[in-house]
């Protein structure tokens, strides 16, 4: 295995520098366990770092952690695209469905490597912490330490198998399709794929073992970015949802929004893209200092912003989703605007209003009600609750919002079309189109299909959707298999 270090105790430091490679070729070892496990500053040290790790420049301007991904997770879908090329990021790779399958692709690289350094730094926490002399007191800070880089592991996994390996198939008891190599300790040595089965329970033991770190666990929560119990249940409704659990989906995106307040009607025009943001599971809390300028998600996404999106870069919403909005839905006020004719549907839902300093969202409670709403509607003899969930949640967005003549399968897409309304721009639409097993269909959406190259179409299933293996990983680690080219 090719390894690739953050630097988590530098970057948590804030010590890192931004012209500073991203990727170092140092082993594990060179990060002095003995000093910082001493007791639990130290070991939350380094939990600081996996926290900087997911909002901090890679020495490119796509290329600032997580919200990084979440955007070629939505521009590499059908509702969410540019009109012009504009400066070319984002467009000339991923939306056009390139970079993912070129194995020397840097851009591949990097969201192989952040994910597997996330999980390279989970695992020194989680070898390290129990060894830790502490009193009874410290208990709680200590499970809730430990719980955190259980959470960021799993949420890793959770990344990796579902864009370099084939989907899980949640109609089939077999799925013995390669999925990622499973490491739960911090090593340099590489080790064969395993299967697409065994990394989700990897994922489902990791969270569940987070859930009882943190149950009852009264240590508090220094802000959004750090993930409690809340945020696990999120996860854990995802993960259920990808895996067909429809009971536990439902049950654990309950559990994900319990005691948060939904912010809705006229106030979603100041939709307050912060971490005050009354429903937000998980985030990153963001100073002057760190924010990342050109190089960052409001850069890319705000066209007020002065950065990419306003150079050009606008982010659209796709024909479809803007017209199924009724002319009550405050959606289509308060989160798209017509910029010019060219792009009559830009979003302007993230935006900080000229702000250069902005938070970044990671998981909040709306979507854990459309989860939960899917999540029933696929139960016999739910239909009726997955529409009161859908409805109580859309009456927050359009007052007039009624479903009561649906039934069937009518139900499910009503749910599923408002889940890519709802979720525009927020990192799930390439996950989704995998996940339900659906192409790829750009045409009659509003896409300049001069811009969109070869990928205008990809019928469900096909081997692009699978990301190929990075080719450093496959030179460094001979047990690695490369995905079908």
């Amino acid at each position: 295995m090719k390894k690739h270090i953050i630097l988590l105790l530098v970057a948590s430091l804030g010590l890192a520098s931004c012209g500073k490679e991203y990727l170092e070729t140092t082993p594990s070892e060179s990060i002095s366990e003995q000093l910082m496990f001493t007791d639990l500053t130290g070991a939350q040290t380094v939990l600081e770092g996996l926290h900087r790790a997911t909002y901090q420049y890679y020495n490119a301007h796509d290329r600032f952690g997580q919200k990084s991904i979440d955007l070629v997770m939505d521009i590499m879908g059908e509702d969410f695209y540019q009109t012009a090329a504009a400066y070319g990021w984002y467009n000339n790779n991923y939306y056009r469905w390139v970079s993912h399958r070129n194995a020397t692709d840097g851009r591949l690289e990097y969201v192989w490597a952040y994910y597997y350094d996330l999980i390279n730094g989970a695992n020194i926490i989680l070898k390290n912490i129990d060894n830790i002399t502490i009193y009874d007191a410290e208990i709680p800070k200590k499970n809730w330490i430990k719980a955190q880089a259980l959470f960021y592991r799993a949420h890793s996994y959770y990344m990796l198998v579902q864009l370099f390996s084939t989907r899980y198939d949640y109609t089939s008891s077999n799925n013995t399709q390669l999925g990622d190599p499973i490491y739960t300790e911090p090593t340099s040595t590489g080790k064969e794929r395993s299967t697409v089965q065994a990394v989700y329970t990897q994922i489902k033991t990791d969270l569940q073992d987070a859930v009882t770190l943190l149950t009852g666990n009264t240590t508090a929560q220094p802000d959004i970015s750090h993930p409690n119990l809340n945020t696990v249940y999120g996860l854990y409704a995802r993960v259920a949802l990808t895996t067909g659990d429809w009971t536990n989906a439902a049950t654990y995106a309950a559990n994900a929004r319990t005691g948060k307040t939904i912010v809705s009607g006229a106030n979603l025009i100041d939709y307050g893209w912060n971490k005050s943001n009354s429903e937000w599971l998980w985030g990153a809390y963001l100073i002057d200092e760190q924010q990342t300028s050109y190089a960052s998600f409001f850069s890319h996404i705000d066209p007020y912003f002065g950065g990419y999106a306003g150079l050009g870069g606008f982010k659209n919403i796709s024909t479809l989703l803007y017209d199924h909005m009724s002319a009550t839905d405050y959606r289509k006020e308060a989160w798209f605007v017509q910029i010019n004719a060219a792009n009559p549907r830009v979003g302007q839902k993230f935006s900080g209003w000229g702000e250069w300093t902005n938070d970044y969202l990671y998981m909040r409670a709306g979507e854990m009600y459309i989860i939960e709403a899917e999540a029933k509607a696929r139960i016999a003899g739910q239909e009726a609750a997955a529409k009161q969930v859908l409805t109580t949640y859309m009456l927050t967005r359009d007052p007039n919002y009624d479903i009561s003549s649906l039934t069937g399968t009518a139900v499910l897409n009503e749910i599923l079309l408002q889940r890519r309304i709802e979720l525009w721009g927020e990192g799930q639409r390439f996950l989704d189109l995998k996940r339900l097993n659906l192409p790829l269909d750009r045409a009659n959406l509003g896409h300049n299909s001069t811009n969109w190259g070869t990928a205008g179409y990809y019928a469900a299933g096909a081997k692009e959707f699978t990301w190929l293996i990075p080719q450093s990983e496959l030179d460094a680690n001979s047990s690695m298999v490369q995905n079908p080219l």
